[in-house]
């Protein structure tokens, strides 16, 4: 995290009122059976009558279904589609609701909405509950493996920020980062910091800065930084371990924005230095999950030669504006993520998406506010549950995530959100619970721990068979997750990550039925359905019906 405040970021949301726009539509270019069923639809979307909204608005899409495109038509479904996803979403029918998103965006992009198409994009992300049921497996072939520098083949490397009121790094973390700013600081200044831990026991995650964002970009173009950052990479060759290099981390929404040929170049130089100089030197391309609204992501990337690693910062907060801690308008939370919405998982799942099928991903610093410094908020509750998510989740529903760093610092000054685990007995607590838990995290350097898969792919002979399901509605509506074998309820479930033991010597040899139930008190539920195999030679097989 960048020690300043970040620019403020500001939405504008394109609205269509149903009403005023079908009232000046030219009759003579719609089907007249739509206006039998107009009135009704905006009666309908007027009193919230989530199930005539939907039916009305299935008769509309049909009406126009095989006429052809042009603005009338692609202008009443645009909003028709706006009124259905939200009565879907309402009655807790993620599906349908974002298959109207995906038709919605269709004519979005027709219509050059870009604002609307954008927030429609994000709400697919967002609302898909992406309920899934995973298994612990010995059998680690399935986790993808890219061959970069300092990549592990399985597991996840986990730790956190250096800081001076941090207590001392639990035994078992593999990773520690440490920051410094381009062209100001001289790491070697910061040796008698970083050296203790370049014992060979954890990876080295080092963050350089920009101080002046775009301006310090303009600065390492020219020849007078060469010999600086000669210098230090020449340093982190002395380290010989391991070590991931972030270079201008969070750059999509700086202040002082970066412009994106110009961090492209920079990044590209420094890159380059480090391949010559030191060739224990992984590269890190390392935006903020969420970009300002003007830029995108892809605008920075330097591309797949110059990136070892792409990295992410991802922090979760109930408040966009800690400064103003109320809830805020329901686009804009989504967008964000933030109260409903506040779900690490599908923060993540941006980076991911975009990445997670070339390079390694590491979250390069992540952070649950559980209160704000000169705020007697107290958000203790909501930070333990995404912490929670976070570390139970982040490398099992993505194996690429083969890093994470938790930003054990506070800033100090007021209006600030609380992030230090160290400040925190409870949110150490939750955090050394669940990283205990967690069978994909690296506990050990040159270590080969578990990994997760679907269930529906499970293959292994472990003495026991480790489930977990996956299931976060928006507005973090609480799930209860029913697990039955062969008919019968083994264990049900209301707490992350929803798990359930069994026993494989328990297990007869043959076929056997696992069913597990996900349901919600808002109306949605779901079944997953398996067969569970046991052979001669006690191999399991699960598949999912």
């Amino acid at each position: 995290m960048r020690f300043n405040v970040r620019k403020n970021l500001h939405i504008i949301l394109l609205s269509i009122v149903v009403s005023s726009l079908f009232s000046v539509c030219a009759f003579g270019a719609i089907p007249s059976a739509y206006w039998k069923v107009q009135q009704p639809f905006i009666s309908a979307r007027d009193a919230g009558n989530n199930s005539d909204i939907i039916k009305y608005g299935k008769e509309i899409i049909t009406i126009f279904k095989d006429k052809p495109l042009e603005k009338d038509k692609a202008e009443i479904l645009y909003t028709t589609y706006e009124a259905m996803y939200k009565a879907y979403e309402n009655t807790a029918d993620y599906g349908n609701a974002i298959e109207i998103l995906k038709a919605q965006i269709s004519y979005g992009e027709y219509l050059g909405f870009a604002d609307g198409v954008k927030l429609a994009k994000e709400r697919i992300n967002k609302i898909n509950p992406m309920t899934q049921v995973y298994a612990v497996t010995q059998n680690t072939s399935s986790v993808p493996f890219y061959g970069m520098k300092n990549e592990p083949k399985s597991g996840t490397y986990y730790g956190r920020v250096y800081s001076d009121s941090g207590v001392k790094p639990m035994e078992n973390e593999t990773a520690v980062s440490f920051y410094f700013e381009c062209l100001q600081d001289n790491l070697e200044d910061f040796d008698y910091l970083i050296r203790p831990y370049a014992d060979g026991n954890r990876l080295i995650h080092i963050a350089m800065n920009m101080p002046g964002e775009n301006d310090t970009l303009k600065l390492v173009m020219q020849t007078d930084s060469d010999a600086y950052l000669k210098e230090t990479m020449e340093y982190l060759k002395s380290l010989n371990v391991p070590v991931l290099l972030r270079i201008g981390g969070e750059m999509n929404v700086w202040q002082n924005l970066a412009d994106p040929s110009l961090y492209k170049q920079a990044y590209i130089k420094i890159a380059n230095v480090a391949r010559q100089t030191a060739p224990n030197v992984a590269l890190v391309f390392s935006p903020n999950d969420v970009s300002n609204w003007n830029v995108d992501i892809s605008d920075y990337y330097p591309g797949d030669s110059y990136v070892d690693w792409v990295g992410v910062s991802l922090y979760t907060n109930k408040y966009r504006n800690p400064q103003n801690p109320v809830v805020g308008k329901d686009f804009e939370e989504m967008y964000y993520g933030n109260g409903a919405y506040a779900n690490p998982l599908s923060k993540l799942k941006n980076i991911v998406a975009r990445y997670g099928s070339k390079k390694p991903i590491i979250i390069t610093e992540c952070g649950v506010g559980y209160g704000i410094n000169g705020k007697t908020l107290d958000l203790n509750s909501f930070a333990k549950e995404r912490i929670q998510m976070l570390y139970s989740y982040a490398n099992m529903l993505y194996p690429q995530v083969k890093g994470i760093v938790y930003f054990d610092v506070d800033l100090g000054s007021s209006n600030k959100y609380l992030y230090s685990l160290s400040n925190s007995s409870q949110m150490m607590n939750q955090y050394q619970a669940f990283v205990e838990s967690n069978e994909g995290f690296i506990k050990q350097m040159g270590g080969t721990p578990k990994a997760y898969v679907k269930a529906g792919s499970y293959q292994d002979n472990l003495p026991v068979i480790e489930l977990a399901t996956y299931c976060i509605l928006p507005g973090n509506i609480p799930v209860t997750v029913e697990y039955s074998f062969d008919g019968k309820k083994v264990i049900s479930q209301g707490q992350i990550p929803y798990t359930c033991n069994i026993d494989a010597s328990t297990v007869s040899t043959g076929i056997h039925e696992l069913k597990v139930l996900i349901k919600s008190s808002n109306g949605y539920n779901k079944t997953k359905a398996y067969m569970l195999t046991k052979q001669e030679n006690n191999l399991i097989n699960i598949k999912e019906k």
